[in-house]
């Protein structure tokens, strides 16, 4: 799906013309009430929800619950963009909103990012869209080299709010709980909708946790003549099995891919699992008939949104889409977030302690004896608490340490540079951190707590978006329910005492879905990890990584030394931790070279309207 949004403008027409993109033989036009242009791009008929009430027109692209007939009576209550707060709150699933009342223009993604709005200046008036290089292309935007060298930290990239910012200068974001307005003189601005609720709701049963649950499933099955599903062993994507073949909306596919360099637990677990869902058809791919992470990059296109996170299991995900595909399901879903929203974090004890001392207590030693933490340590990391600018500013000076594996981070997990970036590439990051300090920056929540599983929250979506995008040449997107924002509503309204038990791998998730997931598979308090396949990846596929680093856009334009990269691809490692720097290294050098190809042309679409 791919589509861009204009104002009800006269200017609009011109920067429709500068907005076609090539590879759309006809895109589709919806107008606003005037008959101007609107919305233009390409999507399947599954994929858009259109109703209208006089001059107001409302759109969901993506998966969403709202019925047609209930959504265009209350848009014929509407009488301000604002009044659609309270709309958009009511919607499960994950989708683009945009509506045009009277000519004026709202646009919103979801929280995760897995659906994302950019938005730039074209022909002098605001144009929205779903690419950012589809923006960077009508406008002759430039790559922003800063903006790479803070796509160099590790793990994720550079911390909040400087992940906001886009690798195309000119082209942004509205930021997160924020949609962007346009008004009919094609001027805009960014106005927040959403705020986190607070962490005071008993669980409970978990009814509220599991009916936003079913509401996410839902939203993807729903008209779906057979939805596919990860059946990996571990409890997220097991329960997301156990939901979707409960909700009934389509029959269910489950993959299951073996993992390479050895044999754990999760393939028994996945088989247990399987005997649980006799309705359902189970697929299971052998290590040889899928391909090594660092697989072969060359031979398949990259998009251009900006650097892809865990780039290195692109091939897996093509293969993975193209299997969906000849099963014949177009939507895939997948267990990402589950650890982020259920697993019980450093940051929740620290919450917690604050709030309930007494019920903490017995936690925080249970973490002390799992992490092997001195009783220093553990008062040290307890009794913490800087403010949001205070914490990204003791980042600026520590960001060339070891990472202090176990220790736990404060507000998000700390970034770190590669050791091969350049001195001048460190020096830009550190400035560009410490204006982000100097501007005040707010959490994106007052506990930290609550701020991290937001900020993951974004990762995750990020990762399903471009996912999706890998998977949209067989068809295939892929879904993360867990993402979705009133899941994430759910979630952080439970209380702190309530997201912990003793014995419970993930408690909220347990007690949200204790009847529909079989009990004996609840209690699984543990996964396998990928070491074995990042290993097996990288054995096979050392020569062709040293080749590939051995000339990389990123050394020259001096953000990296290209021999010290080499020397961590040529060494032995007893864990995986030293790699992890290297990966959003290939990501950026991956979408530099995908950058640097030109873009292929096609003939001027024709256009289809309704």
């Amino acid at each position: 799906m791919e589509f861009v949004v204009l104002p009800d403008h006269p200017a609009g027409a011109e920067a429709l013309a500068l907005a076609l993109t090539p590879g759309l033989p006809c895109p589709t036009v919806i107008e606003h009430h005037s008959g101007r242009p609107w919305i233009v791009g390409d999507w399947r008929t599954d994929e858009i929800m259109s109703v209208s009430a006089g001059p107001r027109r409302l759109v969901l692209l993506g998966c969403a619950t709202a019925q047609p007939d209930a959504l265009a009576a209350r848009l014929g209550r509407v009488r301000s963009l604002a009044d659609l707060d309270d709309l958009a709150r009511l919607i499960a699933g994950s989708f683009h909103l945009v509506a045009s009342l009277d000519g004026d223009v709202r646009v919103q993604g979801t929280l995760s990012t897995a659906c994302q709005v950019f938005y730039a200046t074209v022909a002098g008036v605001t144009m929205a869209a779903v690419r950012p290089e589809a923006l960077a292309d009508r406008i002759g935007a430039g790559v922003d080299e800063e903006r790479v060298a803070l796509e160099l930290l590790s793990p994720f990239g550079p911390p909040w709010p400087l992940s906001e910012r886009s690798v195309w200068r000119g082209v942004r974001s509205p930021p997160l709980g924020h949609c962007l307005e346009i008004d009919r003189n094609g001027t805009a601005r960014t106005r927040r909708w959403w705020t986190p609720p607070e962490p005071e709701r008993p669980l409970g049963d978990g009814d509220f946790v599991r009916e936003a649950l079913f509401h996410a499933v839902e939203a993807r099955t729903a008209g779906q003549q057979l939805v596919s599903a990860d059946l990996s062993g571990g409890l997220d994507s097991t329960s997301l099995c156990f939901v979707a073949d409960r909700s009934g909306g389509a029959p269910l596919a489950t993959l299951h891919y073996e993992a390479h360099g050895g044999r754990g637990e999760d393939l028994l677990w996945a088989r247990r699992a399987a005997a649980e869902l006799p309705r359902a058809r189970h697929v299971v791919v052998p290590p040889t008939e899928t391909p090594d992470w660092y697989a072969p990059f060359a031979h398949t296109p990259h998009d251009r949104e900006g650097p892809l996170m865990f780039v290195r299991a692109r091939a897996t995900v093509e293969h993975q889409a193209a299997l969906v595909a000849s099963l014949g399901a177009r939507r895939h879903l997948q267990g990402v977030g589950g650890d982020e929203m259920f697993l019980p974090s450093v940051m929740c004890m620290h919450g917690l302690i604050r709030r309930a001392p007494s019920a903490a207590l017995p936690h925080v030693r249970a973490l002390r004896s799992r992490r092997r933490w001195s009783l220093a340590t553990t008062v040290r990391t307890m009794a913490s608490a800087p403010s949001y600018p205070r914490w990204l500013g003791a980042q600026v000076d520590a960001l060339a340490d070891e990472r202090a594996w176990g220790s736990g981070a404060y507000w998000e997990i700390s970034p770190k540079l590669p050791p091969w970036i350049t001195a001048d590439a460190a020096s830009a990051v550190r400035r560009l951190l410490r204006e982000a300090v100097a501007a005040g920056p707010e959490p994106l929540a007052a506990l930290p707590v609550q701020h991290e599983m937001i900020w993951i929250n974004r990762v995750n979506g990020t990762v399903m978006r471009r996912n999706s995008r890998i998977g949209a040449h067989a068809g295939v997107s892929f879904h993360a329910p867990y993402t979705d924002d009133r899941v994430l509503e759910a979630v952080l309204s439970v209380r702190l005492v309530d997201r912990v038990a003793p014995g419970r791998l993930k408690p909220v998730l347990a007690r949200a879905l204790d009847g529909v997931v079989p009990a004996g598979i609840l209690q699984r308090t543990g996964k396998d990890d990928a070491s074995p396949t990042l290993y097996a990846g990288l054995r096979r596929r050392r020569r062709d990584l040293l080749e590939f680093a051995a000339d990389t856009r990123l050394a020259r334009m001096g953000l990296i030394d290209g021999a010290a990269l080499r020397r961590l691809l040529t060494g032995t490692h007893a864990d995986t931790r030293p790699l992890m720097p290297f990966d959003p290294t290939l990501a950026c050098e991956l979408w530099l070279r995908a950058v640097a190809d030109p873009a292929p042309t096609a003939p001027t679409p024709t256009f289809r309207t309704t």
